[in-house]
């Protein structure tokens, strides 16, 4: 349960506009080298409240050897960040929107469904769908995080 009630954002139309305004995914996973988190690009499908976020990568390297496996992730995103100043230094704050969950990452490997994760991305960072070349869609590792829970919140 969310602490600030108040700010927890329910309607699916407003977590979805929440969705659209966010670049960057912050995905935290456990590998056998421990905790880790890293930023990356992102895109999503959203099917009713089944949310699934996709991202890329070299297939080398610790996120493609971590997601060689079904492996569960936390992750967060935010959006249109901005100071709220004020007078005294314990009244500062930001404005924003968010969200948060948690799922299973899982690597793509069928060539349709890679394609698929990829234009999701390219829809989020462009608005458009985009034609890849074989040999790229070869050579990406692409992943696909099945969210099982999510919540967002707005403080603007």
């Amino acid at each position: 349960m969310m602490r600030r009630a108040d700010r927890e954002v329910t309607r699916l139309e407003d977590k979805r506009d929440i969705l659209a305004s966010c670049q960057v995914l912050y995905l935290s996973a456990q590998d056998s080298q421990g905790l880790f988190v890293f930023p990356v690009n992102f895109g999503y499908e959203l099917e009713g409240e089944r949310l699934t976020l996709y991202f890329h990568s070299t297939p080398h390297g610790r996120k493609g050897a971590a997601f060689t496996q079904a492996c569960p992730a936390a992750f967060a995103m935010d959006g249109d960040r901005r100071p709220k100043t004020s007078d005294t230094a314990c009244t500062h704050s930001f404005f924003f929107r968010s969200i948060m969950g948690t799922g299973t990452v899982r690597t793509l490997t069928d060539p349709a469904q890679k394609v698929r994760g990829l234009n999701a991305i390219m829809r989020q960072l462009t608005g458009k769908e985009w034609e890849f070349p074989e040999d790229k869609v070869n050579s990406t590792a692409v992943f696909a995080l099945t969210v099982d829970e999510w919540s967002a919140k707005s403080k603007l």
